[in-house]
């Protein structure tokens, strides 16, 4: 069998893995228990358009949303049945934050707002290319502040440390090493960051978003702002499938280089794992592989 690119998430003390057919959440409980379970996959996601280059970068956005959805949602079901009490509301708060809720705020506040303040409070008159450059930075900032400031809760510091478990893993899988559990030592050699990560992904939809907005005039003011939001499918669209490229050709020199970006940014939303976070990713990885191999 061909050799599938494994993505995945983290989730509330646990890892998600998106196989080939299949979804797996892995999630360690209170009883030191590893519980897996596999999640739905939206029908969409079988689309024909999922196979178009350009269209299928719309459709992967889409899907993340609603597989992030549901496995933070089952991740959290499964450690609240183990414990006396129920999750912090400030844990299901943030939790949340990391799927659908996550993708929203993308589109309103890390596209509309600093469009906003652009156009209307931090504006050079009559350049509207430095005007769009300079939405572009605020829209960045935002975004690394924000990143920066969920992670200062020691809830998320522990969903980034099963982030940096997910890519870790990840790579060993790559680089054909035995995902088992003998091997934890070697698996925890492996970066914590990974270029196909989701942050990558945001990333890189911000930085296409300022060099295609940079020549786009700013008059009128109702086509500028319907620009934001009905460009964005093709800001989509052709971020993923420039880091599809990036990660086919890894070892061109071009290709790190473009990579670099989003490999700092994950400085931020990944952690150095627990070797009990490295074993349930083992888990999520291992019962995805098993199950598209049936």
């Amino acid at each position: 069998m061909k050799k599938h690119f494994y993505g995945g998430q983290a989730v509330i003390e646990g890892v998600m893995i998106r196989g080939l057919k299949n979804c797996v959440v892995a999630v360690r409980n209170t009883q030191n228990e590893i519980i897996i379970n596999e999640i739905k996959i939206p029908s969409f996601s079988k689309s024909i358009y999922k196979k178009i280059p350009f269209f299928r970068g719309v459709i992967i956005l889409v899907e993340m949303m609603v597989i992030g959805y549901r496995s933070l949602t089952k991740s959290s079901e499964i450690v609240e049945e183990s414990e006396e009490g129920e999750l912090s509301n400030l844990e299901k708060v943030f939790s949340y934050i990391f799927s659908s809720a996550f993708l929203i705020i993308v589109l309103s506040l890390f596209f509309l707002v600093p469009l906003f303040l652009s156009d209307r409070i931090m504006f050079i008159e009559d350049n509207y290319v430095i005007n769009n450059i300079l939405e572009g930075i605020i829209r960045l900032i935002f975004f690394i502040l924000y990143v920066y400031i969920i992670g200062l809760n020691k809830d998320i510091k522990r969903v980034f440390a099963y982030h940096g478990a997910e890519h870790k893993t990840i790579a060993a899988y790559e680089d054909n090493v035995e995902i088992n559990s003998n091997n934890i030592s070697k698996i925890q050699r492996y970066n914590k960051e990974h270029p196909r990560c989701g942050t990558s992904f945001i990333m890189t939809v911000i930085v296409v978003s300022i060099v295609l907005h940079v020549f786009i005039p700013r008059e009128p003011a109702l086509l500028l702002y319907l620009s934001r939001i009905l460009l964005f499918p093709i800001i989509a669209g052709l971020s993923y499938e420039l880091i599809r490229l990036s990660s086919m050709t890894s070892e061109n020199i071009i290709s790190k280089l473009l990579s670099l970006p989003n490999i700092w940014m994950q400085k931020l939303t990944t952690a150095e794992p627990e070797d009990e976070m490295v074993e349930v990713a083992l888990a999520a990885i291992n019962e995805s592989i098993r199950l598209d191999s049936k």
